[in-house]
């Protein structure tokens, strides 16, 4: 019975817990109007609530006839229903994708959106065998490694599930049948322009009736194998992740040489844990992204990589670093007058406070130390300006430009580099240069700059 098949794939692979809130991706077709059916029939028995969500892409001009479709089916079961619509389309032109990638993307940012909203612990969607063995095809001709051959996740992040994921379109029809449901059928899933739908009408049947009728069945079991060893590794590329990572602002920095240590593998899964935290779209990842964070870690390279979502990752003094691009920072001058907190212009706040000895400080690397008894108040906090030099002792005065690029800082985060000037000095470059009269001493009173982001 195909119920009872759904559950075994629920507990196998604990995709639900009782009293779990549900939000259901319904769009009205076949799949997603069986999947609403089956938590209907499985909601007593897990004490599950229920929500919906239909999202409109705005295609089709009629497109809006299957939200009300949904609706409909909604409050017939007394289901709270969510509907938002977006032209993908204009989306998809904008952000240079095809029109599946874009409405993928917004309908994943819109599920998370909600998930954190309004509390679900589970977004289930009807993703099923067949879609399974088209996604393997579709990363195969576009190229993949060994991750894309997993093919769709059944589990995702621990909120999205895809009890369906190992049930054919052809069981799932039977079941929608067999309970006397209806559905709305999208033309656009019939057109042959589209990559999928030539998989889907063309490709597959081909193999079937030429190679072998259950080629589906195959793929899920090497996706199956694939998958196992994938969260091998993924678990031993979080452990070195969290050992790595550290945040400056808005920006995540992973420790350079013992990224660089580890083997090309782990670091590859390390980029998709950054893109996760930094909330890149994964599915925008190419194999060319990769090879280019690469090349970032294993030649002379300082970068800036670009990557989706307006990210770029770049090389620094000891770290790889990955952040949104930022436009040119006009020039501030702050004025430091006494102990306290002042906003910065890149939206973090500067701490200023005095401790008695370094001993009593737990140096972070988002401070800096001083001698308080050399450096005193008033001093400026300040980005760079034309005709800046900084004195390196045995070396005489040098241009900050010329200074910036010895210290490998990437030309596009010059000018957020915090400057201390005292008595019209240059006495601090932040993080990369301190005059040696202002540094600590042993026993002395010690002035801290902390820096942190405002989030």
């Amino acid at each position: 019975m195909f119920i009872n098949t759904i559950k075994q794939v629920i507990e196998k692979f604990k995709l639900l817990q009782k009293g779990d809130r549900v939000l259901l991706g319904i769009s009205g077709g076949l799949d997603s109007v069986a999947l609403l059916e089956v938590f209907c029939l499985l909601k007593k028995d897990y004490q599950l609530s229920l929500f919906v969500s239909h999202y409109d892409h705005k295609i089709r001009k009629n497109s809006y006839q299957d939200a009300m479709f949904v609706y409909q089916l909604c409050k017939q079961k007394g289901i709270p229903f969510f509907y938002t619509a977006s032209p993908v389309p204009l989306y998809a032109k904008r952000e240079k994708l095809s029109l599946e990638m874009a409405g993928r993307e917004l309908r994943y940012r819109l599920w998370y959106f909600l998930a954190k909203k309004y509390d679900f612990q589970k977004v289930a969607l009807a993703h099923h065998l067949d879609d399974l063995a088209e996604e393997i095809f579709l990363k195969i001709i576009k190229g993949t490694g060994k991750r894309g051959l997993a093919g769709i996740p059944i589990k995702r992040e621990d909120l999205i599930i895809r009890p369906f994921l190992f049930v054919s379109k052809e069981e799932i029809k039977n079941f929608a049948q067999e309970r006397g449901l209806r559905w709305v059928e999208d033309p656009t899933n019939d057109d042959l322009r589209f990559l999928r739908n030539r998989v889907r009408h063309l490709l597959i049947p081909y193999l079937e009736q030429t190679f072998n009728k259950n080629i589906k069945q195959n793929l899920k079991k090497v996706a199956l194998i694939i998958a196992e060893e994938e969260e091998l590794i993924e678990d031993l590329a979080k452990e070195h992740y969290e050992k790595l990572k550290v945040f400056e602002g808005n920006t995540l920095r992973l420790k350079f040489y013992e990224l660089k240590n580890l083997s090309p593998t782990l670091r590859k899964r390390i980029y998709f844990l950054v893109f996760q935290e930094i909330g890149l779209p994964l599915f925008r990842i190419t194999f060319t992204h990769l090879e280019s964070l690469e090349r970032l870690v294993t030649q002379n390279i300082k970068g800036p990589v670009s990557l989706p979502g307006d990210y770029i990752a770049y090389r620094g003094p000891g770290y790889l670093a990955f952040s949104k691009k930022s436009s040119a920072l006009p020039y501030f001058e702050l004025e430091v007058t006494a102990e306290g907190e002042y906003l910065l212009p890149t939206q973090e706040i500067l701490k200023v406070y005095k401790m008695k000895s370094l001993k009593e400080v737990k140096e972070t690397p988002l401070m800096m130390c001083f001698s308080a008894e050399k450096l005193i108040f008033p001093f400026k906090v300040r980005n760079r300006k034309p005709g800046d030099r900084v004195f390196i002792s045995g070396l005489g005065h040098k241009k900050i430009k010329k200074f910036f690029q010895e210290k490998g800082v990437a030309h596009h985060l010059r000018d957020q580099v915090l400057i201390i000037e005292h008595k019209g000095k240059i006495v601090a470059i932040w993080k990369i240069y301190v005059d040696p009269e202002y540094k600590i001493r042993e026993n002395q009173e010690v002035l801290v700059l902390e820096v942190r982001s405002l989030k």
